[in-house]
């Protein structure tokens, strides 16, 4: 394009902008082409277009390639020509009857410089007041000598105006631009002396970003090359839709949310971040399947800001991977306007804040309690009956009904005593247990007929097999399910592994083994499943840091709260879910001399708050116990910034937790629990005279205080790994908690009794995951001890520095003996 020979000059615009500015915000903030692309159709959308055309040569890797942007907006006269060019300043968002007549996306005055990654020349030819006006930016003029530029502002006629344009409209443009019955006002933008990066793009991305990133509106339309761009439309049937604000079962249970409907719209308020609306959709298959899920998504988070979408290419807006199977057919639409002065520079992401955070953790509560229990209940509803039926009929007799059939015949004739996984039929159902399956063969019922779901008493294996009613329960408290279910698109992988297990047993009574082997080989691999669960343990001060951290970001307490139970030892579950706790944690300690079970659990439960106590009232305790005894526990605690009357025995609170029975700590208070635990040697036997003794917040701050003070001998941690090293290496049998005491008592002159060794590996395993291991009363190590003893050096250096000194106290002193 030549405008030198034609046109009036009318006046200098000054461009106060250097290489180093240019380069720095389009080529490192705008680093996607169709990024840069849309930023252009934003500026009509911000103009009033009601029309915008965009014209892409299909070949944009030639030399004479082009693209261009039409609307049909105010336009601009020489004064908005000359403000169009004030880089980081934008008059969009200063004229209140602006944002009236449609609010505008448009607020920091850079937008223009994306175009510098795609074009050497940026062209804006426009019409206002019967005036064409043209203003020619080259990128190329600008250098590191100046921090300024002048662009000539030209006038130029209608028919010089249609002269320019004629090489690039090829006729395909519906907005009438000349002429009797052209429009009052158009702008067109156009880039030439295209880059590479301009060659990225590709038209099937770019519509779909077209479909989906810009404002649905109905007095917006939009044609790519001559042909109108709809929105995106999903040709999959939705199952439920949950509209946000309307019966909203996450924003009751949530003390910093409230709903409301206006107008005959519903919206959910948070503390810090009002007027959030929008739907959450479930659909009856996978959105990631098809074409195009190559060009965009459909399914995830769509974040709108004043009709913008924001997360193009971040489905999770940040947040940790969600349950797959449900997640893949989920849609969340969310408009949150007043997250528009949280905005990043170039609109491409929300800054890290309050009213994000509180945003984001509605999202997950929502998805979590009410879309994923919807799939997953409806998932058990579809498939639990005639499809495990179905499945069993392709197995073979000699597969799952033989097997079976042995068990009974064997179980009756008393060579089978103690299954694990096949529950002891009673002595009333022999005849009708041997004759209905001895008949099997010629009526086609299966061995598993039904599968259901429910909780099952700490150290329960994965699943258990009913007989008489032909029934798989499949244990939801398992580490393995509870961790898991969610990972899958459906639930046959994990009911295939629960049936797998059942009928191992079987086959293995079938074979003859020894009962004793069957039920060790059993155990064991129930074991290697809950490890697999566990794999994921993070050291003891490591999730007291993640706790202490929570203290400033309240609505991440409830993930916390479920990691520090996990590192102290327990085994730990999330729940969810409305009317129900936030998980059970189970602490598996075995039995006593007299063959009394030493083991416990508890219910626990996490108050976000974004204040800095709640009330009485706030904690709900009498809910909590209904769940402690639902879930058969022995304790139940809950956890929050802080009480209201924390310190005052006659308070609320302290009153109702005594009364309830209920345990209730403060998060500060579980810090310290956390970074206590190695050195004051707390494990899971100590934490149960917390659960039974303190209640109220005062109690549980009186219980901690009084272990921090008492004196404790230094716990040999680094001799234990020696030892325990050594003995795996140089013995021919695995050692045991006993042989591991009798060699350190010799070793340093001690008389550490049995129960406090165990202790100590016990929490050697939860100061180091992975790296020491106790299996009943078998112990080992996993690396050497030199490695264990550097990653506890490294755990240290992240340590805050009131406790520094008293792990320096045991890690220095083992350093030197």
């Amino acid at each position: 394009m030549n405008i030198s020979s034609i046109g009036k000059k009318i006046d200098d615009i000054e461009v106060k902008i250097s290489y180093r500015i240019i380069e720095l915000f389009s080529a490192g903030l705008y680093s996607s082409p169709n990024k840069a692309f849309e930023e252009l159709i934003c500026n009509s959308y911000d103009a009033y277009a009601s029309e915008v055309e965009v014209y892409v040569s299909s070949d944009l890797s030639a030399t004479d390639a082009y693209i261009w942007v039409l609307d049909n907006g105010e336009g601009l006269d020489e004064s908005e020509l000359k403000d169009l060019w004030r880089i980081g300043e934008s008059s969009k968002r200063k004229n209140p009857s602006k944002d009236i007549a449609r609010l505008q996306i448009g607020q920091f005055g850079i937008g223009k410089l994306a175009t510098y990654i795609l074009a050497r020349k940026l062209t804006y030819l426009t019409k206002k007041n019967n005036r064409y006006l043209i203003a020619v930016m080259d990128y190329d003029v600008i250098s590191n000598d100046n921090d300024a530029i002048f662009i000539d502002e030209i006038e130029v006629t209608e028919a010089e105006a249609i002269s320019l344009l004629n090489p690039y409209l090829k006729s395909i443009n519906k907005i009438r631009m000349f002429g009797k019955d052209s429009v009052k006002s158009w702008t067109i933008s156009i880039l030439t002396d295209l880059k590479p990066k301009a060659s990225e793009i590709t038209e099937g991305r770019l519509k779909w970003i077209l479909r989906t990133a810009l404002p649905l509106n109905p007095n917006f339309k939009l044609h790519f090359n001559g042909v109108l761009i709809e929105s995106s439309k999903i040709n999959i049937p939705i199952l439920k839709t949950w509209t946000i604000g309307l019966e909203d079962q996450t924003a009751e249970s949530l003390d910093w949310a409230e709903s409301r409907e206006e107008n005959g719209e519903h919206y959910v308020d948070f503390s810090n971040l009002k007027g959030v609306n929008g739907q959450f959709e479930l659909y009856s298959d996978s959105l990631l399947e098809g074409k195009s899920a190559d060009l965009g998504r459909s399914n995830g988070i769509f974040l709108n800001i004043r009709g913008r979408l924001i997360n193009i290419d971040d489905p999770l807006l940040g947040m940790e991977a969600f349950s797959h199977g449900a997640f893949n057919r989920t849609r969340i639409v969310i408009n949150a306007d007043e997250l528009d002065n949280n905005l990043t520079s170039t609109r491409e992401a929300v800054k890290e804040s309050r009213p994000f955070s509180q945003l984001k953790e509605y999202i997950k509560k929502k998805f979590n309690n009410e879309v994923k229990k919807y799939y997953f209940d409806k998932e058990q509803t579809d498939y639990q009956k005639a499809t495990v039926a179905y499945r069993m009929a392709q197995t073979s007799y000699t597969t799952s009904k033989r097997p079976i059939y042995s068990f009974i015949n064997k179980f009756y004739s008393d060579e089978i005593c103690n299954p694990f996984l096949i529950e002891k039929p009673k002595e009333n159902d022999k005849d009708q247990l041997v004759n209905a399956y001895n008949i099997d063969v010629e009526t086609g019922d299966q061995v598993i007929e039904k599968i259901i779901y429910e909780p099952m008493m700490p150290g329960s294996p994965i699943a258990k097999l009913d007989l008489v009613r032909r029934l798989l329960k499949i244990n939801v408290m398992h580490p393995y399910v509870a961790n898991y279910s969610g990972a899958y698109k459906t639930l046959f992988p994990l009911e295939g592994i629960a049936i797998a297990e059942v009928l191992t047993e079987a086959h293995m009574y079938e074979l003859g083994i020894d009962e004793n082997i069957v039920n060790n080989v059993m155990k064991k691999r129930d074991a290697t499943f809950k490890e697999l669960a566990f794999s994921d343990r993070e050291s003891t001060p490591a999730v007291a840091m993640l706790l202490k951290d929570s203290l400033s970001n309240p609505t991440g307490l409830e993930n916390a709260v479920y990691r520090a139970l996990l590192a102290l030892g327990f085994e730990t579950s999330q729940i969810g879910g409305p009317n129900k706790p936030d998980g059970k944690a189970d602490a598996i300690l075995g039995y006593d001399e007299f063959s009394k079970s030493r083991n416990y659990s508890l219910t626990f439960d996490a108050k976000s708050t974004n204040k800095k106590v709640i009330a009485a009232g706030t904690s709900h305790l009498s809910a909590l116990k209904r769940h402690q005894s639902t879930y058969e526990a022995d304790y139940c605690i809950e956890v929050a910034i802080g009480y209201q009357g924390e310190t005052d025995p006659n308070s609320a609170i302290s009153v109702e937790a005594i009364m309830q029975k209920v345990t209730v700590i403060k998060a500060s208070d579980l810090v310290r629990l956390m970074f206590l635990a190695t050195p004051k040697q707390i494990g899971l036997d100590k934490l149960r005279d917390l659960f039974e003794t303190c209640y109220a917040p005062y109690q549980v701050k009186e219980w901690i205080d009084n272990i921090q003070n008492i004196e404790t001998e230094v716990p040999p941690y680094f001799d234990i790994v020696d030892v325990i090293y050594e003995l795996q290496k140089f013995d021919s049998e695995p050692p045991t908690v006993s042989v591991v005491r009798t060699e350190l008592n010799r070793k340093l002159s001690k008389k550490f009794s049995s129960s406090e060794v165990k202790e100590q590996i016990k929490i050697l395993q939860a100061l180091v995951p992975g790296c020491v291991s106790l299996e009943n009363e078998f112990v080992g190590t996993q690396v050497k001890p030199e490695t264990i003893k550097s990653r506890i050096t490294s755990l240290l250096s992240n340590i805050p520095y009131e406790w520094t000194e008293l792990y320096n106290e045991i890690f220095e002193e083992e350093k030197t003996s």
